[in-house]
């Protein structure tokens, strides 16, 4: 489902201190949603994946879900270079 029609998630929960900050915020469709907070399940995001989410059922089994469209990722520039964005 396109993120635009989803509901976002926060990973750690905002209530445990998670942070609303891109690293711990994920588009989860209605029923995904409902599912990581009523039941066992779990999610987690994978460090440099670009928005790869790892779901983790209650019997441990692992399910990597891949973007559709990767998050951006921008460097600052390398030295010698203008420091100018790249667009």
């Amino acid at each position: 489902m396109p993120a635009s029609r989803c509901e976002i998630d926060h990973n750690i929960d905002w209530a445990k201190l998670g942070e609303t900050a891109l690293n711990n915020l994920a588009p989860l469709c209605k029923g995904h949603h409902i599912v990581r907070h009523h039941t066992d399940w779990t999610i987690e995001q994978v460090q440099g994946s670009g928005g790869a989410i790892r779901w983790t059922s209650p019997t441990g089994r692992r399910y990597l879900v891949e973007p559709e469209r990767r998050v951006p990722v921008f460097r600052a520039a390398s030295a010698g270079g203008t420091g100018d964005a790249p667009f």
